[in-house]
Parts: structure tokens; sequence; C-alpha cells
């Protein structure tokens, strides 16, 4: 009987039941294809961040293109797709546009020639020309161009010691 009253009997406090044990809860890791996957999209990734990068600094590096290549310290020659040649500070005004300021042109000397010697007047030299400052025309213009690209076929910096531009530097000691 005994036994029967300790299986009637409510169990004493200070006896613990046996718990199950639960499994402690373990990462759940993709599949390793997933990993594999991921190094090549990082490198791809990596490669077409540095790609863009690169392509930017080309694309704002041409944007400032030849007008960056324009040496404000000196004159410029200009030279038109209608064969006319101006002098002097060419600067960069939008995408469109160059200004020239303080700007000068060749021109032949007005000389009376022999018009029975031809062959005189077709051997003319570089001393037959002069350098002439826009703005005594008699249209009376500013000493200033704007110059759509469009119409520039190409420029060139002139070397200050250069007969253009130590021309313009003796006319502008001489008008001050």
């Amino acid at each position: 009987m005994d036994n029967i009253n300790r299986v009637n009997r409510p169990q004493s406090s200070d006896v613990s039941r046996p718990q199950a044990q639960r499994p402690a809860t373990e990462r759940i890791q993709p599949p390793k294809k997933l990993n594999r996957m991921k190094k090549p999209l990082l490198i791809l990734g990596a490669l077409l961040l540095v790609a863009l990068a690169a392509g930017g600094a080309f694309y704002l590096k041409s944007q400032a293109g030849v007008a960056g290549t324009i040496d404000s310290g000196r004159y410029q020659a200009v030279f038109f797709t209608n064969g006319q040649v101006y002098f002097g500070k060419l600067s960069k005004v939008n995408g469109d546009y160059m200004r020239l300021e303080n700007v000068y042109y060749l021109q032949n000397k007005t000389e009376a020639t022999d018009e029975a010697s031809p062959q005189s007047a077709s051997a003319q030299n570089a001393s037959d020309v002069e350098l002439i400052k826009l703005g005594n025309e008699i249209h009376g213009p500013e000493d200033e161009m704007l110059i759509s690209k469009d119409q520039v076929l190409f420029f060139e910096n002139l070397k200050p010691a250069g007969t253009v531009s130590q021309t313009i530097t003796n006319f502008q000691k001489t008008k001050k």
C-alpha cells in the first residue's frame, strides 16, 4: 500500500522534474553556392565602380577639353574656318562660345603697286603685313569678339618672344 500512497501523493516541490533539453538555436547558413556567387559579384561591382569613376573623370576632363589648353598668360592666334586669323587673349565663355579680347589682325600694307610688274606684288614677304588693332574700323567695334566654337578651326598659344607678341607688347607700351 505504500506504493499506492506514493503514487497518489503529490510530489514535493523540492524535487524537480527532468525537463527535456531544447536544442540550441543554430544559424541557418545559406548554401555554399550563394557564397561562391557573392565573391565574383563583389569583384564585378568594384570593377564597375572603378570604371564609372574613370569615365566620370575623363568626361569632366574632356569638358575642359580645348579650353583647358588656353594659356591665359599668353596671347593666342585664332584661325577661323573662313581663313581669317586674329590675335588676342582667348577665354572660354561656355560650351558654345569663346571670347577673344585685346584683338589684333594682320593686314597687307597698302602701297602703290606697279600694275605693269605683277611679280613685285606676288613677291611679298612677312614685312609687307602690319598688325592692326581691332576697334578703329569704320563700324567702331569694341575690342572684344565673341566667337562660336564652330567657326574656330584651331588656335595656338603664342610665345612671348614671338614677333606678334612682341609687337602687341610694344604697341601697348607706347599707348600708355
